[in-house]
């Protein structure tokens, strides 16, 4: 299978609008791989309407969505979306974030292990980073955290990982989605050579 390691994707802007719909989202083209290219569109389709609400306007003041590309480098592209939703008559609004890390070659939709070297215990150090950011930023828990599972949310940037919580899942909603950022020179000895870190490191 073909693995250019110089794999870039061409990323156009896609629009929902409606009477309160206004989302924009990414549609990928450009690859060698039109089979790798539709699975990622399709992903990434999934992943928006599955933020829309079944009652559309009937029930909702504002369904927004916007994206950003946090990497589209070396045959891997990382995505964040942000959608927010408010009921009509509602006094607050709902903040989502979502995520989405393909490698461009294959088409492959990488899960949080996926990143990591099998047997490497990776979930015992994410679980120290996010526990110590959690004492240093001083922030108070819903309920307790039970630790980082094989398919957590995250995204990566061309020099971290980031995983995210969403708004009430262990905090408040004024704090929002908490995010920590982890570079890779904290996480090297746990890289898969094969994921999506490894395959940004390589020179």
């Amino acid at each position: 299978m073909v693995n250019n390691k110089n794999t870039t994707a061409k990323i156009s802007d896609n629009k929902i609008e409606d009477q309160c719909i206004d989302i924009i989202y990414p549609q990928i083209s450009g690859l060698k791989n039109q089979m790798a290219e539709q699975r990622i569109n399709e992903a990434i389709t999934r992943i928006v309407q599955k933020e829309i609400p079944m009652e559309g306007c009937d029930v909702y003041a504002e369904i927004f969505g916007r994206y950003e590309v946090e990497v589209n480098q070396k045959g891997i592209l990382s995505i964040k979306f942000n959608f927010y939703t408010i009921a009509q008559m509602a006094a607050n609004g709902l903040n989502v974030q979502r995520s989405i890390t393909a490698n461009l070659n294959t088409g492959q939709i990488y899960q949080l292990h996926d990143l990591f070297r099998p047997n490497s215990y990776y979930k015992v150090t994410l679980n120290r980073i996010i526990n110590q950011s959690l004492e240093e930023r001083d922030i108070d828990l819903l309920e307790p955290f039970p630790g980082v599972s094989d398919y957590d949310e995250y995204y990566l940037t061309d020099h971290a990982l980031v995983l995210y919580w969403q708004e009430l899942k262990y905090t408040a909603h004024a704090l929002g989605t908490i995010e920590f950022v982890i570079p890779y020179t904290r996480i090297s000895n746990l890289i898969s050579e094969t994921g999506p870190i490894g395959i940004l490191l390589r020179d």
